[in-house]
């Protein structure tokens, strides 16, 4: 008996061990083949909710902006139990989504070519500088944040500057996203990858929010998108 509980107690504590905070697991649903759509989603457990959740969108590239019917969300009223794992959630939401993914030709083998990860994901990261090591060019990327709170509510900005030096030497200077958008509840950003679409100029950078959700504090993802000159 005391073996029973003793791995009872073992499994209760993997379970509080994942569900420890509200983390998004995010997932690249790749391209169109013409780089002009792109599709991605995030699934985690909502700590302010108690419940297993899964968000879905997809994006016009070019206007950077997502599409007007390719916005899911899905909140589910589950029970949780040991072992339990809420990619359950984002499987059962996807399958409402996938009508957007056939409409916008989206191939969930065409996924890009990522030219940055974050590794660590520690807050802060605010100022990236690497090499494309297949096309020789030299980005340096920085984000520029603000944040206000008015009557106990947190609202930020950000935008975001590449200085962008091909491997010819040609240098452009590009701005991304708009600083002017405020959005509520969310305390930080940081940029988490950066991945160039199949046509090998359309970019996407995936940004992490980290954001006032009830009485936690959790992750989401957000997407800015350009194009190289």
């Amino acid at each position: 008996m005391k073996r029973i509980a003793l791995v009872a107690a073992a499994l209760l504590g993997l379970t509080s061990l994942c569900f420890g905070g509200d983390v998004a697991t995010l997932v690249n649903l790749g391209f169109s083949a013409d780089s002009a759509h792109f599709m991605f989603g995030f699934y985690g457990l909502d700590l302010g909710a108690g419940k297993p959740y899964a968000e879905i969108y997809v994006v016009d590239t070019k206007r950077n902006d997502f599409v007007r019917d390719g916005v899911h969300k899905g909140l589910y009223a589950v029970d949780l139990e040991p072992g339990w794992n809420p990619s359950g959630a984002f499987f059962k939401l996807f399958t409402g989504a996938s009508g957007a993914a056939g409409r916008y030709k989206i191939d969930h083998l065409q996924q890009g070519r990522l030219i940055y990860l974050s590794v660590n994901g520690e807050e802060g990261e605010d100022a990236l500088s690497f090499r494309d090591y297949k096309t020789q060019d030299q980005w340096e990327l920085k984000l520029e944040q603000k944040a206000a709170e008015k009557d106990g509510v947190t609202s930020s900005s950000f935008g975001i500057e590449l200085a962008f030096t091909s491997a010819a030497g040609k240098k452009s200077a590009i701005k991304i996203g708009n600083p002017q958008i405020e959005r509520r509840n969310v305390l930080s950003y940081a940029m988490r990858q950066v991945i160039v679409a199949p046509d090998g100029k359309t970019v996407v950078i995936l940004v992490e929010r980290r954001e006032r959700i009830g009485q936690a504090t959790g992750l989401r993802y957000m997407v800015e998108t350009f194009k190289l000159p």
